[in-house]
């Protein structure tokens, strides 16, 4: 029997569930489809909004999905469009993506069919069809791109009010007269939390930027981006803020207070109180330095002393380091002993995570100082925590220059020195937090 549309797109969310390890096989979370759809994007170069993942999931459409949005996910799993994910899965057999054209498995061949004359005339037709419309006159022709019409230009531009220093507004200057879809955004990084509605007519629309460094605002058309544009924003210094939440705008700032003391930066408890911080909650701290390092990503040598203080009762504490580069960013995530399935590394396009990768040795007493060290040679990485080689990996695509510095701590944390410097030795940038 064959399939309805609506099976195809169960089984295609059950392969992806299977090779991504949603749940570990007891189903999803908001978590999973944040990773599939970052992976999407950065892996595939294609894009599909969190939103929309979750009602996919939930089977919360009306009239189904995009097809821009089913050959998305059908490339992620290495077929070529939807067309062809249902052509390998039709009926009960289930020919996966990475299964040749000429597999013994496929029985009823295309050199077979073609022995019969009407198949070999039909087969000429389509060649001849299919070279009229790649190399045929296009002078009048609309550029399709997920679902929607492109028909001329498009502009995108950003400047911004203040030279330094959040929060910072950007104004855009947008046309998208030359497009057809439904919908238009504005989403000041790759998090879709962070998109706007805006209007087709318009030419304006200004946004707020709550955090310093490198971002990648997109301009969107329905669920696909049709222009980027970067976004830089230099840090005033050091600045620490506390979020209750990581996907909420506000927090708590702490401009003006001073947060380095003995020769490290630390966020005591008493200043905690003073910003009226509720440290009963559960919240975060991120503390992000940016400016231009004029380093690139391919080569370079990161030091860092850090640690985790201790304010939550919680059972897997964490902390995260991230190297904000012009496309990207590199991470390694600390957890503490016996939680290694929650540890991380982002070197370049590779991802480790713990759930599916031997990642014991970011395993450690996160609350002691650990010292950690990231060098790149030639696109070659190398971990290293207090001294010992940890983790090698080989990146190949190019991520610009190091724009950013970020450290993100469950509750809060200590910083004893940074330090980043090319690997000829010239140091960019430092600071062992001396008055």
């Amino acid at each position: 029997m064959s399939r309805s549309e609506r099976d195809y797109i169960e089984l295609c969310k059950k392969q992806l569930e299977e090779k991504f390890s949603f749940g570990n096989g007891q189903g999803y979370s908001q978590k999973d489809l944040e990773l599939l759809s970052n992976y999407i994007e950065e892996e595939k170069g294609l894009y599909i909004s969190l939103s929309t993942l979750k009602r996919l999931w939930k089977n919360s459409f009306k009239q189904g999905p995009q097809l821009a949005t089913l050959n998305a996910l059908a490339k992620t799993l290495n077929y070529e469009n939807w067309q062809d994910f249902k052509l390998k899965n039709k009926d009960d057999r289930v020919v996966h993506a990475n299964t040749p054209l000429n597999s013994n498995q496929d029985h009823g061949s295309v050199s077979s069919k073609l022995r019969k004359p009407g198949a070999v005339f039909l087969f000429a037709l389509l060649i001849i069809i299919l070279i009229l419309f790649v190399y045929g006159p296009k002078e009048n022709t609309s550029v399709l791109k997920g679902g929607i019409s492109i028909n001329g230009p498009v502009v995108f531009k950003a400047d911004k009010t203040l030279s330094r220093g959040v929060p910072n507004t950007f104004i855009f200057d947008y046309d998208v007269s030359q497009v057809q879809a439904d919908s238009f955004f504005v989403q000041q990084t790759w998090n879709d939390k962070k998109k706007e509605r805006i209007d087709p007519r318009g030419t304006v629309f200004t946004s707020i930027y709550y955090e310093s460094g490198f971002h990648r605002a997109r301009l969107i058309a329905n669920d696909s981006v049709i222009a980027m544009q970067p976004v830089h924003i230099l840090s005033d210094g050091w600045e620490p803020h506390v979020y209750y939440d990581s996907s909420d705008e506000r927090f708590v700032d702490f401009k003006g207070e001073s947060f380095i003391t003995k020769g490290r930066f630390h966020l005591s408890k008493d200043l905690l109180l003073k910003k009226n911080v509720d440290t009963s909650q559960y919240f975060i701290t991120r503390i992000g330095h940016s400016k231009a390092y004029e380093v690139s990503s391919d080569n370079f040598e990161f030091n860092v002393r850090t640690k985790l203080d201790r304010m939550n009762n919680s059972n897997c504490p964490w902390l995260n380091v991230l190297i904000i580069t012009e496309k990207n960013a590199f991470n390694i995530e600390l957890v503490q002993k016996g939680c290694e399935a929650y540890a991380s590394y982002h070197i370049g396009e590779i991802r480790r995570n713990g759930k599916v990768n031997d990642l014991s040795l970011l395993g450690r007493n996160i609350f002691e100082w650990q010292e950690l060290n990231l060098s790149v040679k030639e696109k070659n990485a190398e971990i290293r925590i207090n001294g010992e080689s940890s983790y090698f990996e080989t990146f190949k695509e190019d991520f610009g220059k190091v724009m950013g510095l970020i450290f993100i701590f469950e509750g809060k944390g200590s910083i004893d020195h940074v330090k980043l410097s090319d690997t000829t030795g010239t140091i960019s940038f430092e600071d062992n937090f001396e008055k």
